[in-house]
């Protein structure tokens, strides 16, 4: 009688392994997105005809209509001292933007207010203010370089002495929608000029 042996070989997990894997994850994704995508173009397309019923807009006129998608402080954004060093105001430049990247005029209130951050964590308040419709629609600057939306804001900060850098923050609640949207940025100091501001109306 003889007895033979087998001899298992066990295999290391390979770079291969883990890229069938990823593969296999990101198939399952693509299934899903594009499953939820065909959800999406079906609610979309009853919502247009709801819609349709209701205004009498026409699906082609709703998509081709402009949204407001995001709003940017312009990088133009910035606050300045006045030549006697007494008063510091932040100028804030607004970019609405629709799903295409372009300028969009907007209507709606906006709320805007700049801060400073301590070394320890906590903001110290240096201006805030509320603009409604008419004064967002008065702000509205046509430039050659685009347009865009411009705001002065006072800044008294207590012990502020207007060097360093601030921070923006601006909130703006569509008028049709509803919908709020937020941006923020870092302003830095600049220094006044006596040239013609280049966002004259």
């Amino acid at each position: 009688m003889s007895l033979s042996c087998t001899s298992a070989t066990v295999l290391r997990p390979s770079d291969a392994d883990s890229l069938r894997v990823q593969v296999r994850d990101l198939t399952v994704r693509v299934d899903a997105l594009g499953a939820e995508n065909k959800e999406l173009k079906g609610q979309l397309a009853d919502a247009a005809k709801a819609s349709q019923e209701r205004t009498g807009i026409s699906p082609a006129v709703a998509q081709a209509t402009p949204q407001l998608v995001q709003i940017r402080v312009g990088s133009p954004s910035h606050f300045e001292r006045s030549a006697d060093g007494k008063h510091c105001t932040a100028r804030i430049y607004l970019e609405p933007q629709d799903g295409l990247g372009r300028f969009l005029q907007i209507t709606g209130a906006l709320d805007i207010s700049v801060f400073q951050l301590n070394a320890s964590g906590t903001a110290r308040t240096l201006g805030s203010a509320t603009f409604d419709p008419l004064m967002v629609r008065d702000a509205w600057r046509g430039a050659l370089m685009g347009s865009h939306y411009s705001f002065e804001l006072q800044m008294v900060g207590d012990g502020w002495d207007c060097t360093g850098s601030a921070t923006v923050r601006i909130a703006f609640v569509d008028g049709h929608s509803g919908r709020t949207f937020s941006a923020q940025r870092e302003l830095i100091e600049s220094r006044p000029t006596t040239e013609a501001a280049p966002d004259a109306k």
